[in-house]
């Protein structure tokens, strides 16, 4: 079976992105300071950048599914209230 070439470019197009993606959120992670990891994962959340960071680039290799997960657990998360 030959691939249709839109589907071919549409793939390639489609893991440029999520590459491009995968280097915002790996940026954004290595700028955020420790206090703006708001659910740390380890004590004090000393090691939070790190974690995240590796998290990030060896997601790379399934389907960005890293980047993906920090954008939604850290990068918009809300400080909890403290009410």
């Amino acid at each position: 079976m030959v691939p249709i070439l839109g589907a071919g470019i549409f793939v390639v197009l489609l893991a440029i992105a999520g590459i491009v993606f995968s280097i915002f959120m790996l940026i954004d992670c290595l700028k955020r300071p420790a206090s703006k990891f708001y659910y740390p994962l380890t004590k004090e959340g000393q090691y939070d950048k790190l974690i995240w960071a590796a998290a990030i680039v060896f997601s790379l290799w399934f389907y960005f599914l890293g980047a993906i997960v920090y954008l939604f657990v850290v990068k918009t998360a809300k400080p909890e209230s403290n009410s």
